[in-house]
């Protein structure tokens, strides 16, 4: 231990009144009983780490504080710890977290606040960052209170860096929080994404591992058919735990999500009777979501082109009188840019997303670009020009001036 504990503990009173604490929590004579006691002598042999341990390990007496001394408790217990010999930190924390974890749903806030001043009194690469983290996480969920949680995800990524935590803790934190997210009812796209985090740790795993991601990999093409703002399977469809699920129908259905059509859709619903209700998904909420994809397909064969009325009703197997419903909802849902031309009865495509971008995406965008470096070229071709010309009426005038 650091000679900072040494003259905190042989200087300071803070250790006794602790121990009073917890000895009387635990139905025992303030400063007369066992656990006051004991610790005294202890401090006198100056046996710190088995203070310590004995106030990790008794560490539940301080969840029955009131309101006004739960916090200073534990913070008082947190400043004695910080410096103890790096290698029993784990132990500590992890005796202390623990029945603040499994105290149910009395004082949320309070051990919320109390396990985030214990997250950042621990160094900021300091692996039990990550212990404390998934309680932070499991009191967060049980108490209803992910929302304060969430924002803070966005970071998670360095945060894992940081603490050099192994492949599997990685892999179990991303299925804790995809699951801790989806139970909420309130973070569904949210838990999706930490789904695919979790599966994207597989890619380039072997068969054994893989096998070992087949429920989440089911699960997550499940939820990309249900989450209504889920409308970019490429990234899903890439990762290999799901590329190992086929073949499959369940593999067959995702690659119609990622590329192909309502009709393609449709018929395979006809070839596959019970299959979307066996799976626990929505035929209208599919009908709807494919709706919307065809159409973003039939934009992005069509920009800067129109594409009739007629058209888009047969592509999208509805009456023609609700096709301007349609292509509001599909701009809506950011799928495409265009202006409807009622007269005409015209839609006129601006933009569309490519709802997969393979080669001849990236051909489609090499002419483009092609196009725009021969227009810049003849561009300032012209303003060369116009320079010259410009130059040498300037030449002349100054001739006839001086003449």
């Amino acid at each position: 231990m650091s000679s900072a504990s040494v003259a905190f503990f042989s200087g300071d009173q803070s250790a006794l009144e602790l121990a009073n604490y917890i000895g009387v929590a635990k139905g025992e004579q303030a400063e007369t009983g066992a656990f006051f006691q004991s610790t005294k002598q202890l401090l006198s042999e100056e046996k710190y780490t088995e203070v310590l341990t004995k106030f990790a390990n008794e560490s539940a007496a301080l969840l029955e504080a009131t309101e006004k001394d739960f916090e200073p408790l534990y913070n008082l217990l947190i400043a004695l710890i910080k410096d103890a010999q790096p290698e029993i930190v784990p132990k500590l924390v992890n005796s202390i977290i623990q029945p603040i974890v499994a105290s149910g749903t009395d004082k949320a806030n309070l051990r919320l606040k109390v396990l985030s001043n214990l997250y950042n009194n621990l160094e900021s690469n300091s692996p039990v960052r990550y212990d404390v983290f998934v309680a932070i996480l499991n009191v967060a969920a049980e108490t209803g209170e992910l929302d304060v949680l969430v924002p803070h995800l966005l970071s998670l990524d360095a945060w894992i860096a940081e603490w050099g935590v192994a492949l599997n803790q990685r892999r179990a934190l991303y299925l804790l929080i995809s699951q801790k997210l989806e139970q909420s009812g309130e973070y569904t796209r949210e838990a999706y994404e930490f789904l695919l985090k979790y599966l994207a740790t597989f890619d380039n795993g072997d068969a054994k591992s893989l096998q070992e991601a087949k429920d989440a990999a089911i699960r997550a093409v499940k939820e990309a058919f249900r989450i209504p703002t889920v409308l970019d399977f490429e990234d899903l469809f890439k990762l290999q735990a799901v590329q190992a699920l086929k073949p499959s129908k369940l593999f067959d259905l995702l690659k119609i999500f990622l590329d192909e059509s309502l009709k393609q859709y449709q018929e395979f619903v006809k070839a596959n009777p019970g299959f979307i209700d066996e799976h626990g998904l929505s035929e209208e909420d599919n009908l709807t979501k494919m709706r919307l994809l065809s159409m973003a397909s039939l934009a992005a064969a069509n920009v800067q082109g129109e594409v009739a009325y007629d058209t888009i009703a047969q592509t999208l197997d509805v009456p023609e009188d609700e096709v301007e419903i349609w292509v509001i909802n599909v701009i809506r849902a950011g799928l495409m840019d265009a202006k409807m031309n009622q007269l005409k009865r015209t839609v006129v495509v601006g933009r569309s997303v490519h709802r997969v971008f393979s080669e001849t995406e990236w051909q489609q965008l090499n002419d483009k670009l092609n196009a725009w470096k021969a227009n810049l070229k003849d561009v300032l071709q012209v303003i060369s020009n116009a320079k010259l010309i410009a130059g040498s009426q300037g030449a002349t005038i100054e001739t006839v001036i001086t003449a």
